[in-house]
């Protein structure tokens, strides 16, 4: 069995983003961990925004009733939250498809200097 709390695995997953002689000097390169921890969770957060509207139109359509102004708001939105998961798909696709055709990597952040 590996055993994960050994030295040799922390070590391999000390992150890049600390740069000096011993590790814990703050560099100008380090604009670069503050950039990824910024837009990595983007997509997710968008994934999820787009959950809750799906879900908060879901209600409004069961409790509209019998008015038809709540209804084709309810629809609306129900339909913007649609798009949204589409649009982020579709993008996220066409990153991946320019990757895999160029064999830039151009998924992950920092960019190799």
């Amino acid at each position: 069995m590996i055993n994960l709390i050994s030295p040799v695995y922390a070590a391999a997953w000390k992150p890049e983003c600390i740069g000096g002689p011993d590790g814990d000097v703050a560099t100008l390169r380090g604009i670069f961990c503050v950039i990824e921890n910024i837009f990595q969770p983007i997509p997710a957060l968008i994934a999820l925004a787009a959950l809750f509207m799906i879900i908060f139109a879901g209600i409004r359509i069961m409790t509209a009733g019998n008015d038809p102004k709540a209804l084709a708001s309810a629809w609306q939105t129900f339909a913007w939250a649609i798009i949204g998961i589409i649009l982020l798909a579709g993008s996220w696709f066409i990153i991946v498809a320019i990757q895999k055709f160029t064999g830039a990597n151009i998924t992950e952040f920092p960019p190799s200097l």
